[in-house]
């Protein structure tokens, strides 16, 4: 019930967080010395519970900076840093492949692509290198943010923010790679007009395209809609491959519920600009109808031949 004094505002305001704080510490001080100027002739219920509502955001501001940039947790001593662990693992044969899902010829090209095009930047306590790592450590073996602390020996801000960096720069490079070598498949693929059991029946055939699950993690609100035949929330993934192996397309984010079919249209609607088609002119062997439909002569019969004969070529090219 004491009065409280300038001197006591001014102890109290100091311990307030200069950056990031909602008003001025000034401020605070002038609206607390009005609301207790006068004691005797103000005290009010009103204004005792107004001063009390703002001494509690105060004091709630206050513990949330010391909870995020005072109290921090101690820094990360091991033995065998992150970039320690890295380096090992590179020159340990094999050992890169096993733990980040590719040769160290590749990795080691991978960074310099990313760094030279596509912007990847080292930061005062990470290189590029091992940024990503962290990121081909997460992706390659489904690892948590709590497991990847442990391994590189750094907080979690800082391995959720490098996986980003990366993310970033493979998005863009996703761009320029992911994407047919001719837009306009204006010539017939080696492998299908040097192959007699190929070539003709498959000359307007542009590559492969087939879809699969990868499993994802979200709140159970959202998850109902993602739970498929498989009983577990995934989406789905459109692929499409020419026929030297590069990918030429890729379509990710459907509801693992969708049917295929729906997926492969919502990819054409959505992806209009981007989705490979062949040419035109390729479809010169549909018959045009009277009420302007179109028809293939022996559909059936050729669908049939085509499948049959698609599953020996993939047999045989594998």
């Amino acid at each position: 019930d004491a009065a409280i004094k300038p001197s006591h505002i001014a102890a109290f305001s100091s311990t307030l967080p200069h950056e990031p704080f909602p008003f001025s510490t000034s401020g605070f001080q002038q609206l607390l010395l009005n609301l207790h100027r006068d004691d005797s002739s103000t005290d009010s219920d009103e204004e005792y519970e107004e001063f009390m509502r703002l001494y509690c955001q105060a004091v709630q501001i206050t513990t949330s900076y010391v909870d995020v940039y005072v109290d921090k947790n101690p820094a990360r001593t091991s033995t065998l840093s992150g970039m320690g662990w890295f380096n090992k693992t590179l020159n340990t044969p094999g050992e890169c492949h096993s733990q980040l899902r590719m040769s160290t010829e590749i990795f080691m090209d991978l960074h310099d692509i990313l760094v030279t095009r596509y912007g990847l930047q080292p930061s005062l306590h990470v290189s590029t290198y091992e940024s990503l790592a962290i990121f081909l450590f997460i992706c390659g073996g489904n690892e948590s943010n709590r497991r990847s602390q442990n391994r590189f020996k750094h907080s979690g801000e800082t391995i959720s923010r490098k996986f980003d960096e990366v993310l970033d720069a493979v998005m863009a490079m996703g761009k320029d790679f992911i994407r047919p070598k001719n837009p306009n498949f204006s010539e017939v693929h080696r492998r299908i007009r040097d192959d007699r059991r190929a070539y003709p029946h498959f000359k307007d055939c542009i590559g492969a395209l087939d879809g699969t699950h990868i499993r994802v993690c979200l709140s159970p609100d959202d998850q109902v809609r993602y739970i498929g035949k498989s009983g577990i929330p995934t989406q789905n993934v459109l692929a499409i491959c020419d026929f030297d192996m590069r990918f030429t397309y890729v379509s990710t984010g459907q509801p693992g519920s969708m049917h295929d079919t729906s997926v492969l249209y919502s990819a054409i609607k959505v992806d209009k600009k981007f989705f490979p088609h062949p040419p035109r002119e390729r479809y010169s062997r549909f018959a045009t109808g009277s009420d302007g439909s179109t028809t293939m002569p022996n559909a059936p019969t050729m669908d049939a031949f085509r499948d049959a004969l698609a599953t020996q070529l993939a047999l045989a090219w594998n």
